[in-house]
């Protein structure tokens, strides 16, 4: 079984074989050896490997490039309630059970309750294990809705429970807590303060990490168990290393650079496909051949797969106009080597696609609408929901409505007040030039293809809950709604494949996991001895729909999961 090749795509270099067969460990010669080999040294390898390692267990870590993933790449964010103390610290009150009944929601069934319920028990005790190992928290709450707080604020709502329906089965609180970092390191981004803690601690408890090592295969016995892996490995301190560490790096920069539909973006990609085309060479000539033996159990936790634009293309279609967000690394590889060795897999069509419109406020006191000018969403919705509602019942289709006032305090809230660079001119740039105007709603419905009539009874109806007369069909509060009278009337493109509005998404779905041990199951329910998976290479409990936090929590969760297996293991074979 070998990867999707496309020259160009991040996810052509990944190639996946077929497991090799062998009697049984003793007929492989090893070059190394650990209780635990963790392929994917991101948010959930390096939380499978730290645990794991205080446990008494040896662990190996082989990362493709030099580790982190996307968990280093991101805000930061960690999704943690039920009492925290970051939470406590700011007065705000939380429970396990509010928690719970807001995510139980949100998950619709993903993971079952007795799992759900373990995650929002165990979130209190997931902050102060990350606090002792490195990580810093802020108790400085922002209580305004936003997609993401100014750098002054470190806890906030980063997920739709404000949202009257949802305020009505759960208390709401905030939860997305973005790890504290001084601000000169803020420019690198917060989520390396999220994981390199993660990785010292690693380090000082004997952990090691090989980097520049892509994992191409399983080693199985007659049984069907996961004896090891064999890597492609540049040996590290060697001028080969030196160099394609350097082409990786500025070709990840250009990969990264912009979104499939921005201007620029075709530079970009080919000067990205060069690099990588380079670093590539290297790979032929410079690496050598190793396998190493995992006594006890494989770990994948390579990711998912939006970086593997075939394998996006097969799986979820509808997403595959939108912008990867994540990491090269995140090109499936991992879902694939599970798949292997009879790993099933599900959720494979679910993306998360971010849809934020807030900041600024403005934006989302307005009316998002499709193609035909109706209404479909509660614009004060987290952006993955507003995402998952445009592209799988929408067609990818989104326009904000906005009138002359609201036009003119969101522009004053993107150029005055505290929004971060990269909220703030992505919106400057679709009100100026990704918009559509006209005097009048009629004028504005032919000028973008709208049914006139479909658009005038969608505004009529949202202006009339707006002043209280009627309840707004979508649930949103009268007090975040705007009455969208005053012309001229405005149209922004935030479709999927709008160009100066980037859809950001990520893939949620991978192989399926026991959930009380992570190890992979087959397509007959039943658990696949050696081989475990943690993070975005399994199904987990952002599986459903995505909240920000709620991935970089599912990694720590699912990863310290394998690592306690490991450890418990380890204990009962050695008497301890």
């Amino acid at each position: 079984m070998t990867g999707e090749e496309r020259p160009g795509s991040p996810g052509w270099h990944s190639a996946v074989e077929a497991p090799l067969t062998v009697a049984d460990a003793s007929e492989v010669r090893w070059d190394a050896e650990a209780d635990l080999v963790v392929v994917g040294y991101g948010g959930a390898g390096v939380a499978a490997a730290v645990e794991a390692a205080e446990r008494g267990a040896s662990v190996i870590a082989v990362d493709r490039y030099h580790g982190g993933g996307a968990t280093a790449m991101n805000g930061g964010v960690l999704y943690a309630g039920g009492g925290t103390s970051v939470q406590q610290e700011a007065g705000v009150e939380d429970t396990v059970e509010d928690m719970y009944r807001y995510l139980r929601r949100e998950t619709e069934g993903v993971v079952s309750d007795r799992t759900l319920h373990r995650f929002c028990a165990e979130s209190p005790e997931m902050v102060e294990w990350l606090k002792a190992h490195g990580v810093a928290f802020n108790s400085r709450v922002y209580w305004e809705k936003t997609s993401y707080p100014h750098s002054d604020y470190y806890l906030y709502h980063s997920d739709s429970c404000l949202a009257p329906e949802h305020a009505a089965v759960a208390k709401p609180a905030p939860r997305g807590h973005r790890v504290f970092m001084p601000a000169a390191n803020t420019a690198v981004g917060y989520g390396v303060g999220l994981y390199y803690p993660l990785q010292a601690a690693a380090a000082g408890l004997g952990v090691r990490l090989w980097t520049k090592a892509e994992c191409r295969q399983l080693v199985v016995d007659r049984h069907g168990h996961v004896l090891g892996v064999r890597v492609l490995h540049i040996p590290p301190r060697t001028m080969d290393a030196i160099e394609y560490e350097r082409l990786a790096a500025k070709g990840t920069k250009y990969m990264l650079m912009f979104p499939p539909s921005f201007p620029g973006a075709g530079f970009a990609n080919w000067r990205a496909s060069r690099l990588w085309e380079r670093a590539r060479a290297i790979e032929r000539t410079g690496r050598v051949e190793c396998f190493i033996h995992a006594r006890k159990g494989v770990c994948l936790s390579t990711g998912g797969f939006i970086f593997n634009r075939p394998m996006v293309a097969h799986h979820a279609p509808a997403y595959v106009q939108g912008m990867p967000l994540g990491s090269p690394g995140d090109d499936g590889s991992g879902i694939r080597l599970g798949q292997t060795v009879g790993g099933a897999v599900a959720r494979m069509n679910h993306v998360s696609a971010w849809r934020f419109i807030n900041p600024p406020l403005a934006w989302a006191h307005g009316v998002i609408v499709d193609r035909r000018g109706e209404r479909y969403v509660n614009e004060m919705l987290y952006g993955a929901a507003i995402g998952q509602k445009m592209c799988e019942e929408r067609g990818g289709r989104a326009y904000l409505i906005l009138d002359q006032q609201l036009y003119d305090q969101a522009w004053q809230q993107v150029t005055r007040g505290k929004v971060l660079p990269f909220q703030k001119y992505p919106a400057m740039l679709a009100m100026r030039f990704g918009r559509r105007k006209a005097r009048t709603l009629a004028a504005l419905a032919e000028r973008c293809g709208f049914d006139p009539a479909t658009l005038d009874r969608t505004v009529t109806r949202y202006n009339q809950a707006a002043r209280g007369i009627v309840s707004d069909a979508f649930n949103k509060g009268a007090d975040n709604m705007a009455v969208l009278e005053r012309g001229p009337f405005y149209a922004l493109d935030m479709s999927i494949d709008a160009k100066l509005a980037p859809l950001p998404t990520l893939t949620l779905g991978g192989l399926t996991v026991d959930e009380d041990t992570g190890a992979v199951l087959n397509s007959q329910g039943r658990a696949i001895p050696g081989l475990y998976a943690a993070g975005r290479a399994a199904v987990g409990i952002c599986s459903n729909l995505y909240v920000s936090g709620l991935s970089a929590a599912d990694c720590i969760f699912s990863g310290r999961r394998v690592g306690a297996v490991m450890g418990q293991v380890v204990a009962e074979q050695t008497g301890t």
